[in-house]
């Protein structure tokens, strides 16, 4: 498996910090990191969908419950980008498998701190940490070329993984009024 270098986005001269308007650091950096990502990524990736968070962002394709997460754990002091699997205990699982058998691979191709994880169930992600940076311009463009590299990689593997969906399919109905179903832009 050989990894697509991706040209560089052009740089934007905002920096994501504190904020004239208020607005959440954390929140910007995202936010600026979906806009930097699409203009990064190649034709038929930069289509994803997203959905923000207050300290995440998960970007998707066809399913939402099989999707790309950033994420910022202040806690910790650590940033997390990955692929995760949310869709059920049957897809969980195909997922994994799938992914397992080429691990070795996928870090030779794309860094050995990847790492594949079942966390429950239904519930499994493929993902790397890193220290938390400070959350500016130049952290958006990084982790922006990481998470293109890894979409580039690992998204073809999840559509030829070709795993039916599972609890995604049945989730079209409202859900309950402490989750609303806001979209995100994009």
């Amino acid at each position: 498996m050989a990894i697509q270098t991706l040209p560089s986005a052009p740089s934007k001269p905002t920096v994501t910090g504190a904020t004239e308007g208020g607005g959440s650091p954390r929140r910007e950096f995202l936010s600026d990191l979906v806009d930097d990502l699409r203009a990064r990524l190649p034709d038929g990736l930069a289509d994803f969908r997203h959905r923000p968070g207050m300290s995440l962002v998960k970007l998707f394709y066809a399913n939402e419950r099989v999707h790309f997460e950033v994420w910022i754990d202040g806690g910790r002091g650590h940033l997390g980008l990955g692929l995760h699997f949310e869709d059920g205990p049957v897809s969980t699982a195909a997922y994994l498998a799938f992914f397992d058998a080429r691990i070795v691979e996928l870090k030779h191709d794309l860094g050995s701190g990847l790492e594949l994880e079942r966390w429950t169930a239904s519930w499994g992600h493929l993902y790397e940490v890193v220290p938390l940076p400070r959350l500016d311009a130049a952290a958006v463009r990084r982790t922006a070329d990481r998470l293109a590299a890894l979409i580039v990689a690992l998204q073809p593997l999840v559509e030829a993984a070709a795993v039916p969906p599972e609890r995604s399919a049945a989730d079209a109905g409202p859900r309950g009024p402490w989750r609303s179903r806001r979209r995100g832009p994009g």
